[in-house]
């Protein structure tokens, strides 16, 4: 099955927009989760204003962008090598 440039663009574009968020979300809520057991175990406020979104919305975006084009890289490798099979 021969994949079109337009496809390999759509799906680079899909990364390039979906690790970022993923990346952002699982990091929020992560800390989160930190928080509440750092809370429930040792009894530490909870200070939910504590967070740094920008910071970690920066780090997401570099970090997701990374992965998407790691991943895409990857995915295309594949597709070229048994694309003669």
């Amino acid at each position: 099955m021969k994949i079109s440039t337009s496809k390999w663009f759509l799906i680079f574009i899909y990364l390039i927009i979906s690790f970022p968020v993923c990346v952002f979300v699982g990091v929020v809520i992560t800390h989160f989760l930190i928080e509440i057991v750092l809370f429930l175990i040792f009894g530490q406020p909870f200070y939910l204003y504590a967070i740094d979104f920008m910071k970690i919305l920066k780090g997401s975006i570099v970090g997701g962008l990374i992965g998407a084009i790691g991943c895409w890289w990857i995915y295309y490798q594949g597709y070229k090598k048994n694309r003669n099979r």
